[in-house]
């Protein structure tokens, strides 16, 4: 029970100090991202500059000011032990007429002008202190006349009359007079220098305060954007994996559709020959035996011929030539649908008679090169391919190329077969992937077997394909 009791407490300091981090970090992302921060920011750095400038300023003016009072207080005890050296000096020589006994008052007289050069220096910018000079300088010429006089008696011989004149008194009045006002200089100055110097404490105290607050709120500031920056990096870490997870799922989307469409397009290929078969054996076996059973009744009634008016027979002649025609569409439409040399002949012999047919209805000179070895005859989807591929290039080359000359050459090896076709006609910019359906169609079927197909052209520079499929057909990588 008392660990529950003195784990509980602890737990809630540690959600507290959880929950004021997060408020903290949320405020600090509310302000970093308003458009005040900065200026804010800046003003803060100024005035802070600023109040510790002024309280710099402000030591700097203690420092002087308790620099001059304590040079006051140090040049006024120097004053009053020159007084003191010359007053001895003075009496000694007075009482004695000893020469040996002036000469701490001749050292007195010879340290009195910087004495006097200096504090009027110092207490030139003080009023007070000033007028408390001015009445210690008037004191200091009446006593050293004075002590002046009593020597001047002395050396004169007449020792009695100068120490009459010191008992007179006149001399004790002024010295007191001028002890008082270097001992009340000297006080004016020394509290001056206890309140400079309690001054200076609290200016020192004051700049050391506003520093270590700065330093404290530059502190936390700091602390809060390892904080707030942590948690960005973190968030744009996670944003970063879900994106990464999504573009994934969406390529592999995109590849299964893509291999969808393929192989949709692939099969409707399949079933685009196999239609063109068909439709290629139903013209041959319907529509031929009637053509040829038509073309036989009208050659049957031309040899009847006399019993027929000319006209008749003009007109017999001229069904004759229409079933002709005919029966010559029949066999383009067939070879159009499923080439018979492709089957009968095999793929170079289909090759050589569709470049042959393209270069007569074209007027183009077209040069068909088979391969150097003896060409094993591929399956039949790779031959149509090849054949497919080749009647697109050459039916481009006539709509489009405006060449004057073609090769086509066929090439194989035991895994390959490849297909070249080159022009030199006007070419094209796009060598990318085409816009048009039938270069599309090339690509595709052959993707489709496992092969590839590239196109390369520029503009006057004609335009070149590769069409290269392996022997056995394979399904698309």
């Amino acid at each position: 029970m008392s660990g529950t009791h003195t784990s509980t407490p602890a737990l809630a300091w540690r959600e507290a100090l959880r929950a004021l981090e997060a408020r903290a970090a949320a405020v600090f992302g509310r302000v970093a991202t308003s458009p005040w921060a900065m200026p804010a920011a800046a003003a803060l750095a100024v005035g802070a500059f600023f109040i510790a400038l002024a309280g710099f300023d402000r030591l700097d003016r203690s420092f002087e000011n308790v620099s001059t009072a304590r040079a006051i207080t140090t040049e006024s005890r120097e004053l009053r032990l020159a007084l003191i050296d010359a007053e001895t000096g003075q009496r000694g020589f007075t009482l004695t007429g000893d020469e040996q006994y002036l000469q701490p008052y001749t050292l007195a007289v010879a340290r009195l002008p910087r004495i006097r050069s200096e504090l009027a220096r110092l207490t030139s910018t003080d009023s007070e202190g000033r007028a408390l000079f001015k009445s210690v300088e008037a004191n200091l010429d009446r006593v050293f006349a004075h002590w002046a006089i009593t020597i001047e008696m002395v050396k004169k011989g007449d020792p009695l009359r100068a120490q009459a004149v010191i008992q007179g008194g006149r001399g004790k009045l002024v010295m007191d007079e001028l002890r008082e006002d270097v001992e009340r200089l000297e006080r004016l100055h020394e509290s001056r220098f206890a309140q400079f110097q309690e001054g200076w404490r609290i200016s020192l105290t004051l700049v050391a305060a506003v520093v270590i607050c700065v330093i404290l709120l530059v502190l936390a500031l700091f602390l809060l954007l390892l904080r707030y920056s942590a948690r960005a990096i973190e968030t744009e870490r996670r944003h970063a994996a879900y994106s990464e997870g999504e573009r994934e799922r969406l390529e592999r989307a995109v590849r299964d559709r893509t291999l969808e469409l393929s192989e949709l397009a692939s099969y409707l290929q399949q079933v685009q020959e196999a239609e063109r078969f068909n439709v290629a054996r139903e013209l041959h076996d319907e529509m031929g035996a009637l053509l040829t059973a038509s073309k036989m009744n009208v050659a049957w009634l031309l040899r009847q011929g006399q019993a027929f008016s000319p006209a008749m027979r003009e007109k017999l002649q001229k069904l004759d030539g229409f079933l002709e025609q005919g029966v010559q569409i029949k066999r383009k439409v067939i070879e159009g649908l499923a080439p018979s040399a492709l089957s009968n002949l095999g793929l170079t012999s289909a090759l050589e008679a569709l470049v042959a047919q393209a270069a007569s209805t074209a007027g183009i000179k077209m040069t068909f090169t088979p391969p150097t070895d003896s060409l094993d005859e591929p399956p039949q989807d790779v031959g149509i391919a090849c054949y497919r591929a080749a009647q697109e290039a050459l039916t481009n080359v006539q709509r489009h190329a405006k060449a004057s000359e073609v090769t086509v050459e066929l090439d194989s090896s035991p895994q390959w077969i490849e297909l070249r076709i080159h022009d030199n006609g006007q070419g094209f910019r796009n060598v990318g992937p085409s816009k048009t359906h039938g270069l599309r169609g090339m690509r595709h079927r052959a993707l489709s077997l496992g092969g590839t197909c590239v196109i390369q052209s520029a503009p006057g520079q004609g335009t070149a394909v590769t069409f290269r499929v392996p022997f056995s057909p394979r399904g698309p990588e």
